[in-house]
């Protein structure tokens, strides 16, 4: 039995690198029971990452060329290609034990990732529908569209949507990139909020030659903060997931508040 409560903890701004190595700490943490399951509720720096699947392409210039714009280039273990992270987008990392949770397959170890991918869907989704945007998952493509003209239909695949996709009529507004070890989640989503969408226009992004981008600023005339929008997905996410949230301070998971990386323990 899992215990009740979700720690949710809201880190502000992060280098994407930094925020990396933290990752790697707190989820061995978690492993060995030092922390309970967690979500981090951050932004980044302007910055492209490149995950595992990512290739030469992906990426439109030069590293150099990106820095001379202001935005770092980072290799991630997260699964999936390039996305980008700015100021203005909600970044959310869940720190949790998979195992337990969901369709257990049948092999020690293995966990339902699908089936979180699912929940993290949906409770994006849900969040966007309290500001009134409509937004949905499209089967063989991750992460939450929306189209210009109405809702997703139930049921959209990738093959179905391929035409309103390359037009522009869908557009993507969050992205997710899971890392899973040995049960335990990191990495996570990213959801458009206020942010520049013009650094998307420098990649390819998540591997979509013709995908469009769009963020609740776009969708509506008044949005709101990116601090709401991360705890909407918190509550939804924590609900779906039968547990309470609990809002926690950087600093009781060993988060250093000024440098952005796990504190190392004391002597």
């Amino acid at each position: 039995m899992k215990p009740d409560g979700i720690s949710v903890v809201e880190a502000g701004t992060r280098n994407y690198l930094r925020m990396t190595a933290s990752q790697e700490r707190l989820v061995e943490k978690r492993r060995n029971g030092e922390i309970g399951d967690t979500l981090l509720v951050l932004q980044h720096p302007p910055t492209y990452t490149r995950g595992r699947r990512s290739e030469p392409g992906d990426l439109l210039l030069t590293p150099e060329d990106y820095a001379d714009q202001g935005i770092e280039v980072c290799d991630t273990p997260r699964g999936g290609k390039v996305t980008y992270h700015g100021p203005g987008q909600l970044v959310l990392y869940p720190l949790i034990d998979l195992r337990g949770i969901g369709e257990q397959p049948g092999q020690v170890n293995r966990v339902d990732v699908p089936g979180f991918v699912g929940t993290l869907e949906t409770a994006m989704g849900r969040a966007l529908e309290r500001w009134g945007v409509e937004a949905a998952p499209i089967e063989g493509l991750t992460g939450l569209w929306v189209s210009r003209t109405g809702a997703i239909p139930p049921g959209a695949t990738v093959a179905s949507m391929a035409s309103a996709v390359a037009s522009g009529e869908v557009r993507k507004i969050g992205s997710i990139g899971l890392k899973i070890s040995r049960g335990i989640s990191s990495h996570g989503i990213s959801l458009n909020v206020s942010c520049d969408l013009g650094p998307f226009d420098g990649i390819t992004s998540c591997g979509i030659e013709t995908c469009d981008v769009t963020s609740i600023e776009l969708e509506m005339s008044s949005p709101p903060s990116v601090d709401q929008v991360g705890i909407a997905v918190c509550e939804e996410l924590c609900c779906l997931l039968g547990r309470q949230l609990q809002p926690t301070p950087p600093s009781s998971i060993g988060l250093d508040p000024a440098a952005g990386t796990v504190a190392a323990p004391t002597a």
